[in-house]
């Protein structure tokens, strides 16, 4: 209740914005340059930032080929295979030119462009095949892998002169499309953290880990489409230019714009300063650009057509506002989100009759979720939900809010003695990524409790992979938490979850499976699957 009350005071809150804010373009656009201003000017950074803009500066940039070449047009409608069938990308105000356009442009020092990690075939994000493609085309050389991120360490990527050297560097990179994200403690965490395991020698780096109060993770890209909550596409003439939920995995991001400008910062090493090149390439094309870009899967090699018989897949269908395409508004925990494979109820072909019995299952099967922090905290213990009741954005599956949870993802969740994390044990801590120890507040982690003493004090310890929003916060209660990702897309989007844990989407059924005790069948849980790779 207290959710969906919160969702209700949001939606009337949209709404209101709808009606002050002014549709065309050109105000639209000042308001882009606004905010990109403030975000840009040095006072306004936020905190977390400012010693990773300056170890990206101080990161190593080695001369480099630009593989794939930025086409003069992105098209209005663009066409790639995947693993299930084929993905879709759609530009409701058509074609794009690239030239002068912020997200094709180079705007730092290593030669990267936001295309360089968010490309078409890749649902605008990035994923392993695109990746090894990019890598043997250029041997190795291409701005995708330069040494500040696209290395597993700065150092190691630096100092690789073989093609199987090259790639052991940007290891994470080509086996999950994982890009480093580095970032400091903050100075007044409520914890102490300490590395429990270093295997890329990057932790407990003098100059890139803890030693300089840096730590390093590796996170999937996520995708640059679908980021628009209500927009009238023509003319970009956007009424909102909020995505829905949190931005970023650990929600550190307060706008798009601030986004834009501290990714050019960072991961394209930007020496600017101030960055008015950067405030000029957010306003003119990068966030627009953006806010202008839908994908989603077109059709199924086993369904066929996504859109045939009355379905609404592809991406198309996401401007329909008779199925919701827009406004993306929230919606109770009982509304069924997704109504794309209505129409596909009792069809005789087993395929599609398969993905529509999916999307009643996301929509309708119920099950208790609990000691999920983020979550039962606002909701309470025990709520009963849904696949909706997180993934609720009408027709794209992410959070309508900002928000995380924390579900027990590569951390020690198996040592919780609550009781609470009994189930979320499927996806450990994996061996190819550091190991990090928080130790807390005895207390201080909702739904969990791992008691240890050292040097005569007792903290709860939590061990992770990364955590999360805890990073940002600083704060016990926050770690190990990520945001809600949007859906749309999947299928060319493997591996999943925040660093790639699991490695399809079978993986990702069976730890929801084993999570929240749903009791899927084989069949229920093939049917998920299959209507999650139609998304």
């Amino acid at each position: 209740m207290k959710r969906y009350l919160r969702r209700v005071l949001v939606s009337l809150g949209v709404l209101l914005g709808f009606a002050v804010m002014l549709p065309r373009y050109g105000v639209v656009n000042r308001a882009f340059a606004q905010s990109a201003t403030a975000a840009a000017s040095a006072s306004a950074l936020p905190k977390w930032f400012v010693q990773v803009w300056k170890q990206a500066q101080a990161a190593p940039v080695l001369s480099a080929i630009l593989c794939g070449k930025i086409p003069a047009t992105i098209p209005q409608n663009i066409v790639t295979v995947d693993a299930t069938g084929t993905l879709a990308t759609y530009q409701p105000a058509g074609a794009v030119v690239t030239a002068g356009n912020g997200f094709f442009s180079e705007l730092g020092t290593n030669r990267r462009t936001c295309f360089s990690c968010h490309r078409p075939e890749a649902g605008w994000a990035m994923n392993p095949l695109t990746a090894t493609a990019t890598f043997l085309a250029s041997l190795g050389t291409d701005p995708l892998f330069a040494p500040v991120d696209g290395a597993n360490c700065p150092n190691s990527g630096a100092a690789a002169k073989t093609l199987v050297q090259k790639a052991a560097a940007s290891s994470q990179l080509l086996s999950k499309g994982n890009i480093r994200i580095f970032l400091p403690v903050p100075t007044n965490a409520q914890y102490k953290v300490q590395v429990a395991k270093d295997p890329y020698g990057c932790e407990n780096s003098a100059v890139y880990g803890l030693p300089s109060g840096v730590i390093s993770m590796y996170r999937r890209v996520l995708s640059a489409a679908n980021v628009s909550m209500n927009g009238q596409y023509a003319d970009f003439t956007y009424t909102t230019i909020s995505p829905q939920g949190a931005i970023m995995w650990d929600q550190r991001e307060a706008s798009l714009s601030s986004q834009f400008i501290d990714a050019a910062l960072a991961h394209e090493q930007s020496l600017a300063t101030p960055p008015a090149n950067l405030v000029t390439g957010a306003v003119h094309g990068g966030v627009p650009f953006e806010l202008g870009l839908l994908t989603a899967q077109a059709a199924d090699f086993q369904a066929g057509s996504l859109t045939a018989n009355g379905a609404y897949g592809g991406p198309v269908s996401l401007t329909n506002t008779a199925i919701g395409g827009t406004p993306l508004a929230p919606n109770p925990e009982n509304f069924s989100p997704f109504t794309l494979y209505n129409a596909w109820t009792g069809s005789v072909t087993a395929a599609q009759a398969s993905i529509n019995r999916g999307q009643t299952i996301f929509n309708t099967q119920h099950f208790t979720i609990n000691g999920v922090a983020g979550f039962n905290d606002i909701n309470g213990p025990y709520f009963v939900g849904t696949c909706a009741s997180c993934h609720d954005q009408l027709n794209i599956g992410s959070d309508a809010l900002p928000g995380a949870s924390h579900l027990g993802i590569g951390d020690n969740s198996s040592a919780d003695q609550s009781g609470n994390q009994t189930t979320a044990t499927a996806l450990p801590p994996s061996s190819d990524q550091p190991l990090f120890t928080f130790l807390c507040p005895v207390g201080s982690i909702p739904y969990f409790s791992n008691p240890v003493t050292v040097s005569g004090v007792m903290y709860d310890e939590f061990q992770t992979t990364d955590p999360g929003v805890g990073l940002i916060s600083g704060q016990c209660s926050d770690l190990g938490k990520f945001k809600v990702p949007r859906l749309r897309g999947l299928a060319a989007r493997a591996p999943y979850f925040h660093g790639g844990n699991a490695a399809t989407l079978a993986d990702v059924v069976s730890f929801y499976n084993t999570r929240f005790n749903m009791e899927l069948t084989a069949q229920q849980q093939q049917d998920l699957i299959n209507f999650l790779n139609s998304l």
